[in-house]
């Protein structure tokens, strides 16, 4: 036995020791048999099986809101992000009459779903399991929203609610390589050059709201073509695709990078018009989509789909054999609440 360790844990002891395993936060929720809404926050909250889908949540046995889920038979999980600590604070006090008040919500199957969550899992109880002081709920997904995918999740660690630190944007990915602003009709874009291999026509990552550092975002490769980028046509079928993805990426609050890439040797290419399709990157784009990745440090690039080419070594979420994040064997199962779970 280790120095320090402790004979006969006591309660505080091992709040105090979990407190070091820092969580996300989410607020429990559901109705009673009457549409009461109820609402705890709880930070015992883990995914257990994907197929089926089932998720868990550890709650007080004396909670008002698990007497609500039992009664219902339904629940719903909203993982909040770093601006909603009032809302955790909020549902982490013993109910009052003015809980509710002026929490934004609406109702699915009859259960409150909190507005502004980073996701949002709707659950039909499935079981309910022994946790000693709690209950562990088991609650297998119906539905879910995944809104907020760029937003910082607000997290729980030694007591208290916490951000993840953050780092300011760096506008020099490496010596040398300028972040420059790119004014359009798209709205305000900026590029980074890419190196010169001696043949190069043009080759920049054009970025899309703020991508280096980031998971997943959006790769796009754009090919020049005689009558899109020499002629300035709108019916160039690239160009029309390149527009979409940018205005898409920009409504949804996504990061992406737009690959452009043309050797000299090589000309401009024939116009996407007469049928040629997208034919595979070559190797000079294979480097630069490689370089992109790799100076604006992104973690697992998605390729556009139906784009001209793409990222050749990573596939989107809905190609993968298994969705993303942690596999369910890798989770603790369930973990004491520190925002007790009082209603």
């Amino acid at each position: 036995m280790t120095a320090g360790a402790v004979v006969g844990v006591e309660p505080r002891a091992l709040r105090a020791a979990m407190g070091n395993f820092a969580t996300g936060v989410a607020v429990v929720t559901a109705a009673d048999a009457g549409g009461r809404p109820f609402g705890t926050t709880a930070n015992a909250i883990s995914s257990l099986s994907l197929r089926p889908p089932l998720v868990l949540a550890c709650l007080r046995r004396e909670s008002a809101t698990l007497a609500a889920i039992r009664a219902s038979g339904r629940l719903a999980i909203n993982l909040l992000g770093a601006g909603q600590r009032g809302v955790a604070e909020r549902f982490a006090r013993a109910a009052a009459p003015d809980t509710w008040d002026g929490v934004g919500h609406r109702l699915a199957d009859g259960v409150p779903v909190l507005a502004g969550a980073l996701a949002t899992l709707e659950c039909v109880l499935h079981d309910l399991a022994d946790g000693g002081d709690h209950e562990i709920v088991i609650g297998r997904v119906s539905a879910l929203d995944h809104v907020h995918v760029h937003e910082d999740p607000l997290l729980f660690y030694r007591g208290a609610f916490a951000a993840p630190p953050r780092r300011a944007p760096a506008e020099r990915p490496r010596a040398g390589r300028p972040v420059v602003a790119l004014p359009s009709g798209l709205g305000a874009l900026r590029i980074v050059p890419l190196s010169d291999g001696g043949t190069v026509a043009a080759s920049v990552a054009v970025l899309v709201g703020e991508p280096r550092g980031t998971a997943g975002a959006e790769l796009h490769l754009h090919r020049g073509c005689l009558l899109g980028d020499a002629l300035g046509s709108q019916a160039c079928r690239g160009r029309e695709r390149l527009h979409g993805l940018v205005e898409r990426l920009q409504r949804e609050g996504r990061p992406g990078v737009v690959v452009y890439h043309r050797d000299t040797a090589l000309g401009l290419g024939p116009c996407c018009l007469a049928g040629d399709g997208s034919p595979a990157p070559t190797s000079a784009e294979r480097a630069a989509l490689a370089e992109a990745v790799a100076l604006l440090e992104l973690r697992d690039p998605v390729a556009q789909p139906g784009g001209d080419g793409g990222y050749p070594h990573r596939r989107t979420a809905a190609a993968r054999d298994d969705p993303p994040g942690p596999r369910s064997d890798t989770h603790v199962p369930c973990r004491a609440p520190t925002p007790a779970a009082r209603r």
